[in-house]
């Protein structure tokens, strides 16, 4: 909340609350977050005592208020009475608080943050089921790095186990050149190489001593594996680079078993009160930790005592935090079992733990994706058709085509990431195209035009952004904007809080239907409040276009 609305409602509180001590009536709970005003006197606690109805002390409150000085209004809203503090004597300082550079952003000891997300086996391109990671983790960071802190991203490349030797495999037996995206073109060398896995068991043999030879730590084997995974990530770092994703490091699962940090894992944990031995392979027993089933033997090396994927994994997470402080993992639900699991294993090694964000799948309107089923959509086809349908609805537009290009595109990704990051990350959803790109509807291109638009105005003004002399009259639309514009520090540090990015889409719809409502009913240029309108646009384009940048999403001056 804006510094200057929170210290007035609070007077306004503390002044209400004088009054209705001295009238006898009870102290009753505040609702400072109330959907209508701007704090809401509960009622409901006081019927039994005063023998009345939740509507009858509300509006016995709302009488005995009306005259304070620091309010405008005070009435009845069932059982709830609903306070409007006194904005034309706070309009001028919140303007100029609004106008701030700093204004949202927070004065706390910067972090060094390292977030992990997509990681996403190098064997083919990415498809839409799991596109929440990447756009989840780095709208997370944009958050973050907003807020004050020091952000860095990290993709983890799982270039070691059978997935990992299996590609190298399929790119030596069959890898051929062609003008197809490298991941679109190598995943079927991946294809062909996994059917030979299962139905040729010479091709078994030498996939699984392939495998023993980069967990032994084989030099030649490891560089193998690492070079194969590399080359099917330029086409997946092209793709999150579209979606405007790219993580900034690159961290190979093979350079963990080359520098040995796996093996010192190993004997640590072999030192462990919770360790035990089974036909050779060692593990934690997990009984005492609330894990059930199979799961209660947390295995850490196989039968001949190599390394496991989990036993990596451990090894990563105590690198991360010799250069950062906090680590936040953006992980699949399915993966919360693996979570606690890598939790206790450093927690054994005196380590600092990750904080896990979970999301759901992704579906599409056909139904859940499956690979066996076949119905695999990729991410890169899906932005393919949202920017290509963007493009369709600017036919219209009287922009150069070169412009027309780059604005679908903005439209198009920013929809898409919009669309995702506007759902909980618990929640499950189905993304659909027409949704997303929906101009009256909850999304991107709403906001984007809204941002446009508040451009557009400030453009007929043409001159820079007067001083405020005076503000007369406030309509109820110019104070429900400038109420919505004063909770913006509030959203970010709760989302900040609770890494809940989803509340910032919420906000920024808000926001924009404020704004059109204002541009509705309130005529800016011509206008005996012209400064003040002014203003009142200037700081919604400020915000709109900050949000939307912690989304990911250009803001255009145009559409």
């Amino acid at each position: 909340m804006s510094q200057i609305v929170s210290k007035a409602i609070e007077n306004a509180i503390q002044s209400v609350s004088v009054t209705l001590e001295k009238k006898k009536f009870p102290k009753l709970p505040i609702d400072r977050d109330s959907p209508i005003g701007d704090f809401a006197i509960i009622c409901f606690p006081a019927a039994k005592i005063l023998k009345k109805s939740p509507d009858e002390i509300s509006e016995e409150i709302s009488e005995e208020i009306r005259d304070n000085e620091l309010i405008t209004s005070a009435r009845n809203v069932k059982g709830y009475c609903n306070v409007d503090i006194d904005w034309n004597i706070l309009a001028n300082d919140v303007i100029d608080e609004l106008k701030d550079s700093k204004y949202g952003t927070s004065n706390v000891e910067p972090e060094d943050i390292l977030i992990e997300h997509t990681s996403a086996n190098p064997t083919g391109p990415f498809h839409m089921g799991r596109a929440r990671n990447p756009i989840i983790g780095d709208s997370i960071a944009r958050l973050l790095s907003y807020y004050g802190h020091r952000v860095n991203t990290e993709y983890y490349v799982n270039d070691t186990g059978r997935q990992a030797a299996t590609l190298a495999y399929g790119l030596s037996e069959y890898e051929t050149k062609g003008e197809e995206k490298v991941d679109h073109r190598l995943v079927e060398c991946y294809r062909k190489a996994s059917d030979d896995l299962k139905n040729n068991p010479n091709v078994k043999e030498k996939i699984y001593k392939k495998m023993e030879l980069i967990e032994s730590g084989d030099k030649s084997a490891l560089k193998n594996v690492k070079d194969s995974a590399k080359k099917m990530l330029k086409g997946m770092k092209d793709s999150l680079k579209e979606l405007g994703a790219e993580a900034n490091n690159y961290y190979h699962e093979s350079d963990l078993i080359a520098t040995g940090k796996v093996v010192n894992v190993i004997e640590k944990l072999k030192e462990s009160k919770l360790c035990k031995e089974e036909k050779g392979a060692y593990y934690l027993d997990l009984e005492d930790k609330n894990i059930a089933g199979r799961n209660q033997k947390f295995f850490f090396t196989r039968e001949n005592g190599l390394s496991l994927y989990t036993t990596r994994d451990i090894a990563y997470h105590i690198e991360k935090f010799k250069n950062y402080s906090r680590a936040i993992n953006i992980l699949g639900e399915d993966h919360k079992l693996q979570s606690r699991l890598l939790e206790i294993a450093l927690e054994e090694l005196n380590s600092e733990t990750p904080e896990p964000v979970f999301y759901s799948f992704v579906n599409l309107p056909g139904g859940k994706m499956s690979t066996r089923a076949g119905r695999v959509v990729y991410l890169d086809d899906v932005m393919e058709e949202i920017t290509k349908l963007a493009n369709e609805k600017l036919s219209d537009s009287k922009l150069d085509e070169s412009v027309k290009e780059e604005l679908a595109k903005q439209i198009g990704i920013g929809a898409l990431r919009y669309n995702v990051l506007k759902v909980q990350a618990e929640k499950g959803f189905t993304f659909n195209i027409e949704e997303a790109l929906n101009l009256q509807g909850d999304s991107a291109p709403f906001s984007m035009y809204s941002h446009a638009r508040a451009s557009a105005i400030l453009r007929n003004y043409g001159n820079k952004i007067p001083d405020i002399n005076s503000v007369k009259n406030l309509q109820e639309t110019e104070i429900k904007l400038l109420r919505t514009l004063a909770k913006w520090p509030s959203i970010i540090e709760e989302s900040v809080k609770n890494l809940s990015i989803h509340k910032i889409p919420i906000y920024i719809h808000s926001l924009s239907s404020n704004f059109n409502q204002f541009y509705r009913d309130c005529p800016v240029i011509n206008s005996d409040n012209l400064e003040f309108r002014i203003n009142l646009v200037f700081c919604s384009k400020k915000i709109l276009n900050e949000g939307l940048s912690i989304l990911g999403i250009k803001a255009p001056e145009r559409m």
